[in-house]
């Protein structure tokens, strides 16, 4: 009611309630929050929520100024004033999390951050970021982190998404003794390097899901991978993938699968008896 308003208006400090959660009274209770010495936090909810005061509330947040966090919200929330606050943002120096928060809730700036973030020493993780989220700045990170000392693991990732370094990686992933789920995405993504990366892995022994995955995914060896498979008391699952992807091999793997549910059925009966 208009005296329930009345009520909330004179007493409560802190108006912010209103402005984010009751849109018909935001402008009313923005301008009383500016009349009362609002804090940043305060000038922070009127300018995502109240546009036509974004301005006053921008112009005395500049005055009281602002952190690194109440400049990122503005960033994310307030379109018209990304640009300023962004500006704002870089003179009091972004570390690592403020630019990860721009690269993660604010795409038109994306790139800008990761070229930010690649200015300032990253540590391997951050290059990791770089890859996974800023499309555009993949290759530029993975060549920073191929002249470092890598785990087998970061290795995989520049195979899995950087098209141009995965040679050079699958190399690299080669002479530190990959285990054979490390070779899993080098024989799949490199083809210049998939016979060497087979022959590892039959030489170290492939067990069944080490099989299964070539099956699905590299069409070259399926073949190979599945008659290795039919040697290793293949499940019903595997028989599956033999029949749906190996077609040299469909007609020997549903008499094996036809077998073990013959199997099943019977000791299931006998159970039941």
């Amino acid at each position: 009611t208009n005296e329930g308003w009345q009520f909330i208006i004179e007493y409560n400090e802190d108006l912010r309630f209103i402005i984010e959660c009751v849109e018909p009274l935001r402008e009313e209770a923005g301008k009383k929050l500016l009349e009362k010495g609002p804090s940043n936090h305060d000038l922070e909810a009127i300018i995502r929520y109240v546009k036509p005061l974004r301005a006053e509330a921008w112009k005395k947040l500049l005055e009281q100024g602002p952190d690194k966090w109440g400049l990122q919200y503005i960033i994310k929330h307030a379109e018209s004033l990304r640009a300023e606050a962004w500006g704002k943002l870089l003179e009091q120096c972004p570390d690592k999390w403020d630019l990860r928060y721009i690269i993660e809730h604010v795409e038109p700036l994306r790139e800008e951050a990761g070229k930010k973030r690649l200015e300032q020493g990253p540590s391997n993780d951050d290059l990791l970021y770089i890859i996974e989220h800023v499309k555009p700045l993949r290759e530029e990170a993975g060549k920073k982190l191929l002249e470092r000392e890598l785990s087998n693991k970061d290795l995989q990732h520049i195979i899995c998404d950087i098209e141009p370094l995965r040679e050079e990686a699958g190399k690299k992933l080669l002479e530190q003794k990959p285990s054979n789920k490390d070779l899993w995405s080098m024989i799949k993504y490199v083809p210049s390097l998939r016979a060497e990366g087979w022959n590892k892995l039959l030489e170290q022994g492939p067990d069944n899901d080490d099989l299964l995955y070539i099956i699905r995914n590299v069409e070259p060896l399926r073949l190979e991978a599945g008659q290795k498979l039919l040697e290793q008391n293949p499940d019903n699952d595997n028989l599956t993938s033999i029949i749906k992807y190996v077609e040299p091999l469909r007609e020997v793997a549903q008499e094996m699968l036809d077998k073990i549910e013959r199997r099943e059925s019977l000791l299931e009966e006998i159970l039941n008896a």
